[in-house]
């Protein structure tokens, strides 16, 4: 713990002037010291205020205040505080002088300031210091504990991240990169360990030491091995611009701990955490639970229902493989896994807050397997209301194909909620086949663009212009294939109603 030489400065009872080092005053103050030595520095480690009334300084001694203030500087004092009123009226000129030719800070302590009123005021800082570091430990190691058990490694060095407020790198033994946060951090493994204990490029460490720090001009690198017992299970790392603080360390070593129980866990408890929460969502699904008691089981579970939440389908792959594969990705974001089969689609609950969690698996976890399944994403509900939105991932699901999206949002669906109903689907589909077999048939035929020419022309409301620019044909043109379908198909197209179901029976109609 230490205090920035700023920090006494600012302090208006204390009453110190600055008058030299101005541009230092953020030198870090482990201690003050006061002592009236010529030669302190046998009794200096760094880092001290030294405080002194230059009893043993003459005033018109420069070389004597020369050499006291090299003397100083080389023993990495953070500044030197002089109090005037007693062996000296005021601070002399030569220790001034001195002082800003070595860039060292020079406080002027007045006659009413004891030195033990700046030793207590920093006794009092860094004890302060100390106590918010145990508070930010006591907060963050529950954090970190519950981020283990809800997301894996992945959410543990996240939280790390936070806590310390670094970058974090969790590597195998042979330097292949697990898990990072921030992302950027990344770009720090390659080459970040090795098998001997070298240095590497820009001061990164090369060790297989149980814990090791290297430090270089622009960041301090803490390497802490993961293991239980004897059983090595990879390195975490803690890259930071500033010197690692105890707090660091001791969140560095929780975090290595937690790390080691993640990967000593046998699978089956995962497994069987994962069965459980199947069952839970099986539960809300089919509206088994009281809102309460829906609430009771996701919190206890870490799930964060508070503003509702969604339902993502994923329709077309093996669906256990797909909630493997969801469960992957979703302790990476720090969340269980709330998976089930229904309907031939892998099921998985999401936050409502967060649609981001949808699009990274139909992203991430889908776009690992073959084949890549189709995803649906519900609108937000109560969590008691998870039925409801399990109907929406699947209608949404179910049109990804003819939408060719990989991921469909059901409150995207505005004009096509009946043809997302299965049961209205499969109506149009029958009106779709008698409606538009002869046409389908006659493109097949003769290579006509019967059926494109007939919605475009529906969909821009009977406007011939507007219609044969979107075709990129005359007008005249399209005019010649819209009396062919009529003539095929029997119907008046200037009838509304008719241009209505042909409509509706194109928009169960694949591939137009």
């Amino acid at each position: 713990m230490s205090v920035p030489v700023r920090w006494l400065v600012q302090r208006r009872d204390l009453g110190l002037r600055v008058l030299a080092g101005q541009g230092d005053l953020d030198r870090p103050v482990t201690w003050a010291h006061s002592i009236e030595l010529a030669d302190p520095t046998p009794w200096l480690s760094g880092g001290e205020l030294v405080l002194t009334t230059g009893l043993r300084l003459p005033p018109e001694d420069a070389d004597g205040a020369a050499a006291y203030v090299r003397r100083l500087a080389a023993a990495g004092v953070a500044a030197l505080g002089l109090g005037v009123g007693l062996s000296h009226p005021r601070v002399p000129p030569a220790l001034v002088e001195n002082a800003r030719a070595t860039g060292l800070a020079l406080l002027e302590v007045p006659l009413p300031t004891p030195f033990v009123a700046i030793t207590k005021a920093l006794m009092e800082r860094l004890a302060e210091l100390q106590y918010e570091g145990v508070v930010r430990a006591s907060r963050s190691q529950p954090r970190m504990t519950r981020a283990a058990l809800r997301g894996g490694a992945r959410a543990v060095v996240r939280e790390l991240a936070s806590a310390a407020e670094a970058g974090v790198l969790l590597l195998t033994d042979d330097g292949q990169l697990l898990a990072a946060h921030p992302a950027e951090a990344a770009d720090l493994a390659p080459g970040l360990l090795a098998d001997t204990g070298e240095r590497g490029p820009a001061g990164m460490l090369r060790t297989r030491a149980a814990s090791a720090v290297s430090a270089s001009p622009h960041r301090t690198v803490t390497v802490q091995q993961v293991r239980l017992g004897l059983r090595p299970h990879g390195r975490l790392v803690l890259v930071t611009d500033h010197s690692p603080t105890p707090v660091d360390h001791l969140l560095l070593g929780h975090a290595a701990s937690l790390l080691a129980l993640e990967a000593e866990k046998p699978l089956r408890l995962r497994d069987e955490q994962h069965r459980v929460h199947g069952l839970v969502l099986g539960l809300l699904l089919d509206g088994a639970l009281t809102p309460a008691a829906a609430r009771e089981h996701l919190t206890e579970a870490g799930f964060p229902s508070q503003a509702g939440v969604r339902v993502l389908a994923l329709r077309g792959s093996t669906p256990r493989r797909v909630l493997d594969a969801a469960a992957e990705d979703l302790a990476a974001r720090g969340l269980p896994l709330f998976g089930a089969v229904r309907e031939g689609c892998a099921v998985v609950l999401l936050p409502g807050d967060d649609p981001g969690a949808a699009r990274a698996l139909a992203g991430g976890a889908a776009a690992r397997l073959r084949p890549r399944p189709w995803a649906g994403l519900s609108a937000v509900h109560a969590p008691a209301d998870a039925g409801g939105a399990l109907r929406e991932a699947l209608n949404a699901a179910a049109l990804g194909p003819a939408r060719r999206e990989e991921l469909v949002d059901y409150e995207s669906l505005a004009g096509q909620v009946l043809i997302a109903d299965p049961d209205t689907r499969a109506v149009l589909a029958g009106l779709a086949q008698t409606r538009l077999g002869p046409l389908a048939a006659h493109d097949r035929t003769h290579g006509s663009e019967l059926l494109l020419s007939l919605r475009t022309f529906l969909e821009h409301h009977g406007h011939w212009e507007s219609a044969a620019t979107a075709l990129g044909i005359h007008r005249h043109t399209l005019r010649g294939r819209l009396d062919k379908a009529r003539t095929l198909l029997a119907v008046d197209l200037d009838s509304a109603h008719v241009r209505a179901e042909l409509l509706l029976a194109l928009t169960a109609w694949p591939g137009v």
